[in-house]
């Protein structure tokens, strides 16, 4: 499960907010979906796409001049899908203060050369947290069906 950890950080600029300074929702929601997507493609070993966005927590707001750092986890797989959790982090550059700020989960789809869903490698997890992430993931899978 830790080979296909994604991690995408940022810096939140000027015009990436709303209008009263904070870090704009859909910004936030396509960082999220980027940083997926590197978990997915390396757990695919190729293309993937998001299957759904089905939940994001706003937690806290995350100001302009934030370094945001969004962690991404492949924690389930079916056939083709990935079932991917998303942990935002805001950090204060200048005193390192570091907050988590937003979870969010989502599920990617591995393709093939002709978009269609290919078989993905099973998913195993080697620690006790990873063995956590894998059974919350399945029970909500299991949840949705």
């Amino acid at each position: 499960m830790s080979y296909s950890v994604g991690t995408l950080t940022t810096f939140v600029m000027p015009h990436m907010q709303n209008v009263l300074g904070d870090l704009f929702g859909g910004e936030l929601m396509a960082l999220v979906d980027q940083a997926a997507a590197v978990a997915a493609i390396r757990h695919a070993g190729g293309p993937a796409v998001t299957a759904s966005i089905d939940r994001v927590d706003f937690r806290e707001r995350i100001r302009v001049g934030a370094l945001v750092t969004c962690a991404a986890t492949v924690d389930f797989v079916g056939n083709s899908s990935m079932d991917i959790s998303v942990e935002v982090y805001a950090e204060q550059v200048s005193s390192g203060e570091k907050r988590h700020t937003h979870t969010a989960h989502v599920v990617f789809v591995a393709i093939d050369a002709e978009g269609k869903p290919k078989r993905v490698p099973r998913l195993v997890p080697e620690t006790e947290e990873e063995r956590a992430r894998y059974n919350r993931a399945e029970a909500h899978r299991g949840r949705q069906t």
